[in-house]
């Protein structure tokens, strides 16, 4: 994705990644790196995954939350599996492959009752209890580490002679032969340590055989994991399975989490959007305070979040499969470098414009905002013509006048389009001045509509400076200039 981690964080990306809180560190290690599915036929089992947890999750719920559990416990061994390929484990690192052998001994039941019947695809735990006999032989099932007497006779012996020894320290009362005793001790503890460590060497070498189950349950594990968390956050938010198009990015009444979460602590709520972008170009338009912003990242979060294989936020979604989306908006980088923003537009239209294919997205909004309105104007209508003739799909907003007519598809914000503006007037007549801004915005409708029988911008400008009572002599001259 050549979407910079700042565009990621502003439409909602990096949001939505928090909301999965995944269990286990292999899980939150694959969501760190989550990255667009290369094909359609892993996109498409991801999404099969997703809906068979979906469908079991409250029948199976015991052994989830068991699963959970484990993946909680879990710590990376991934440093100590490569060292074991090696060399011999310390009693630190032989402890953590126990522990992790006992999780595994735990999950595994588990596992098979949340797959059965289920089929999950790509996520098979193998059953490691051979190779927890290897580093508890005492079958303790503890999740601690000690190599035991009955590991080696040459280790019991030496614990047997040395606890001999050390008895007959404590009882002693010659200074000599307590000093010839400790020497004994120190010898003796050496030849304890050796047979320690040979039989800690025995046991890392034959737990070379189970290493690439135990890397390969490490990888089913953050799998599953993320799997389950992308059920459980579709279950409480309103998501669907996209279908996989051949063409069109389209959705019904889909929302942003982000926004829609800062909207409800004013107790305010997020006006669902919806647009379908062939491709070529689709533009979007609407006065400046009408939401084309918040509808365009609402897009590109949704259209990322089922690359990605996460159920988007809508009632209905068709994505096709995609290698990029492209972005143009406020936060370019090169404004940082000393370019104005319009030039920084330019720079990064440059770049993009030899790399979109049939296997992109390229959004742009408010695309050359930073120059003169009617210099703008002739650049946005030069560019929406000229992607609207290319195979990638397209999306701008724009509030210029004369661009939506060279684009394939047009979509406007619903604005004040249905509203009464003689019962808002008496509304804001009725309370102060400066609150007439806010009820107006109380009215205002930010979803989409397809434009089929004209192709202008909306005058909710002008209609919101009669609501507001702006000198009914510049209004009349407004409207002339219209």
């Amino acid at each position: 994705m050549e979407l910079t981690f700042e565009q990621k964080t502003d439409i909602g990306f990096e949001y939505v990644l928090d909301l999965v809180e995944p269990c286990s560190c292999f899980g939150a290690a694959k969501l760190k790196n989550t990255s667009v599915f290369s094909s359609k036929e892993s996109l498409t089992r991801e999404f099969d995954n997703i809906e068979k947890i979906l469908t079991v999750m409250d029948a199976r719920a015991k052994a989830i939350q068991i699963i959970d559990i484990c993946f909680m416990q879990m710590k990376d061994i991934s440093k100590t599996v490569e060292k074991c390929k090696q060399t011999s484990l310390t009693d630190v690192e032989l402890f953590e492959i126990k522990r992790f052998l006992l999780l595994n001994r735990d999950l595994y039941p588990a596992f098979k009752e949340l797959n059965d019947g289920t089929d999950l695809w790509d996520i098979e735990f193998a059953d490691l209890s051979e190779a927890l006999k290897i580093v508890d032989p005492d079958n303790t099932g503890v999740a601690s580490f000690f190599v035991s007497d009955a590991s080696s006779p040459a280790l019991a012996a030496a614990r047997a002679e040395k606890k001999k020894i050390e008895n007959e320290i404590r009882l002693t009362g010659d200074p000599a032969r307590k000093e010839d005793l400790l020497i004994q001790r120190t010898v003796i503890a050496a030849k304890e340590e050796e047979a320690e460590m040979a039989v800690k060497r025995e046991m890392s070498k034959k737990l070379i055989p189970f290493l690439d189950d135990i890397t390969k349950n490490t990888e089913s594990a953050a799998k599953l994991d993320l799997t389950i968390r992308k059920a459980v956050l579709s279950r409480k938010r309103q998501t669907c399975r996209p279908v996989i198009s051949e063409e069109a990015v389209s959705f019904e009444n889909m929302t942003n989490p982000k926004i829609a979460d800062v909207l409800a602590e004013s107790d305010k709520s997020f006006t669902p959007v919806s647009i379908t972008a062939k491709k070529g170009a689709t533009v979007i338009t609407g006065a400046n305070m009408g939401g084309k912003s918040v509808a365009l990242k609402t897009l590109a979060l949704n259209t990322l979040l089922a690359l990605c294989g996460f159920f988007p936020f809508a009632e209905k979604a068709e994505v096709p499969m995609l290698d990029n989306i492209y972005m143009i908006s406020e936060d370019l980088e090169s404004v940082d470098k000393g370019l104005s923003s319009f030039g920084g537009e330019i720079i990064k239209f440059n770049e993009i414009a030899g790399k979109i294919n049939a296997r992109s997205m390229a959004l742009f909004d408010e695309f050359a905002r930073g120059t003169n309105p009617d210099e703008g104007a002739s650049i946005v209508r030069a560019v929406t013509k000229w992607l609207n003739g290319k195979e990638a799909v397209s999306v701008l907003t724009t509030h210029y006048d004369g661009v939506a007519p060279l684009a394939g598809s047009h979509f406007q914000v619903i604005g004040l389009k249905n509203v009464d503006f003689n019962a808002v007037k008496k509304e804001i007549d009725a309370v102060s001045k400066d609150r007439g801004a806010a009820r107006i915005a109380e009215y205002m409708n930010y979803g989409l509509y397809k434009v089929t029988d004209k192709s202008d911008c909306p005058r909710d400008a002008l209609s919101i400076c009669k609501l507001l009572d702006m000198d009914k002599e510049i209004v009349a001259l407004a409207e002339k200039y219209y």
